[in-house]
């Protein structure tokens, strides 16, 4: 990822939002997210979760340390929800990579896309999801308009909400619980196009595995 302007803003962007709840916020949610989650039964296998070399196919690790230390910050919060120690944790940042075709003289050059996907989760023993989930978002007061999304094949709980960042750029945060796995997925910078919170099933599907 590029340093500059557009990087810093994600960086205040995500200063302002996202780690709140990792610098020990913990007021009382509003309303609880769990009434505003969608919830199914989970897989009766154990899970754990792996960091894929790159992310919806084409999104590589980003070598930000920042972005990369802001969600291993939250990862080792969540750290702390679980019954017992984690069995496996992920904590990164994922960049899109593109290219622009030069009609002049033919090169491909590095695009300008600033989007980026932030994951934090761990895997271990949950013996109350649902208060968990509540407990991350009552942790994120800049984070609105919570409501329910499909947490997908691998069941649970999830729900997503907006950012509200002074920088101006959107960010969706979207979480998921269930009796093996905790996690966040953070999207900055996407267009309601886009479609994050569709994005977000994905992307747990390609982080959680049965545990080997």
């Amino acid at each position: 990822m590029r340093t500059g302007p557009a990087g810093s803003a994600i960086v205040g962007a995500l200063t302002a939002t996202i780690l709140l709840f990792a610098t020990g916020c913990t007021r009382q949610a509003d309303t609880p997210a769990s009434a505003a989650v969608a919830q199914s039964s989970p897989p009766a296998t154990v899970m754990r979760l792996d960091k894929p070399p790159t992310l919806l196919g084409t999104w590589p690790e980003s070598v930000d340390r920042v972005l990369r230390g802001q969600a291993e910050q939250n990862m080792g919060t969540f750290k702390k929800l679980l019954s017992t120690g984690p069995t496996s944790a992920v904590g990164t940042a994922y960049v899109r990579a593109t290219e622009v075709y030069s009609r002049k003289d033919g090169l491909h050059i590095p695009g300008d896309d600033q989007r980026v996907v932030l994951v934090s989760a761990v895997s271990g023993t949950m013996t109350d999801p649902t208060a968990s989930v509540d407990r991350i978002f009552a942790g994120l007061p800049n984070v609105t308009d919570v409501g329910a999304v499909p947490p997908g094949p691998l069941g649970g709980m999830a729900g997503c909400g907006i950012g509200q960042a002074k920088t101006g750029l959107p960010v969706d945060i979207c979480v998921w619980g269930d009796q093996h796995t905790l996690g966040m997925v953070t999207f900055i910078g996407f267009a309601r196009a886009d479609d994050p919170h569709a994005v977000f099933g994905q992307i747990r599907a390609e982080l959680e595995h049965p545990a080997r």
